[in-house]
């Protein structure tokens, strides 16, 4: 797979030091190239990245491997630039997503791990990328875990998405109980739907546009079918909240109460389905 491309602008803030982008690429070698346009002051060549400086911008482009991504970090955390929540987005996107990882306000590089230090009479606090955490609400977290309930996964609904080109990247979480509850209660037909929608999740993990965690839930089989019925959703919701997933359903009932439960959740209403997939089948012939 190709190397993706990337594009980040940042914004100047009065208080921004022009001269630091000219010593993070002498700390790379970059080398100095012709500007392009009479706009640009400076131009660098760092690797696969071009590095230009505006008068009130700075914009970085190119393909994305390791050796970018380093430079990038380096760029984010200078003090006194500015991103708008398109570039934040483009910015977050870089980096690894590591489930409940809070994201440094300054360069947004997730960390697991914020250690408290001291410095002289001051206590700081600072995250994994070195910069200094302000341990003030709220903390903004990752989360990538996506669960889809029973008829999401009937439905097929989920692979149309991911085939469109939503949810990449995410972890879907497949509960142990689902899969248990499906073979047992389930019709004939509800069954193939579920099983050839799991071998599609399957395919899209394999070509590592998502992945899967088979979350081992521990929950006893409900003894009837009717018992089933009555705690499918309460089973569902706690697994949502043991994995600190994102929720996605069909079902207005359980959409409701999931929000009851201040649990996130994607809502995709039953009667687009069929939409869906025309959509899905029009736009991604075989």
């Amino acid at each position: 797979m190709p190397p993706e491309q990337v594009v980040i602008v940042w914004q100047f803030s009065p208080k921004f030091n022009i001269n630091l982008v000219a010593e993070i690429m002498g700390k790379y070698n970059a080398s100095k190239k012709q500007p392009t346009n009479p706009y640009i002051i400076e131009s660098w060549k760092a690797g696969s990245l071009t590095i230009n400086l505006f008068a009130k911008k700075l914009v970085v482009q190119g393909k994305l491997d390791e050796y970018a991504r380093e430079i990038i970090q380096e760029i984010a955390g200078l003090e006194g630039l500015i991103l708008d929540a398109k570039n934040q987005e483009r910015l977050a996107k870089i980096f690894p997503h590591r489930q409940n990882a809070i994201v440094c306000a300054r360069c947004r590089t997730p960390s697991l791990l914020i250690e408290a230090k001291i410095e002289g009479l001051d206590v700081i606090f600072k995250n994994e990328c070195g910069h200094i955490a302000e341990i003030r609400p709220p903390f903004l977290t990752l989360n990538n875990r996506i669960l889809p309930d029973i008829n999401v996964l009937v439905s097929r609904v989920f692979s149309r998405f991911i085939q469109l080109g939503y949810f990449l990247g995410f972890e879907i979480v497949i509960p142990q109980y689902i899969l248990r509850v499906v073979d047992r209660f389930l019709g004939k037909g509800q069954k193939k739907a579920v099983s050839e929608e799991l071998n599609a999740l399957r395919q899209f993990a394999n070509d590592n546009k998502v992945s899967i965690l088979n979350y081992k839930d521990g929950f006893e089989l409900p003894v009837s079918r009717e018992q089933f019925e009555i705690e499918e959703d309460d089973k569902i919701l706690e697994i949502a909240h043991l994995t600190n997933s994102v929720m996605i359903t069909c079902d207005r009932n359980f959409k409701d109460k999931a929000l009851l439960a201040n649990r996130p959740t994607i809502y995709i209403p039953a009667d687009i389905l069929e939409k869906i997939k025309i959509i899905e089948e029009i736009r991604t012939p075989d």
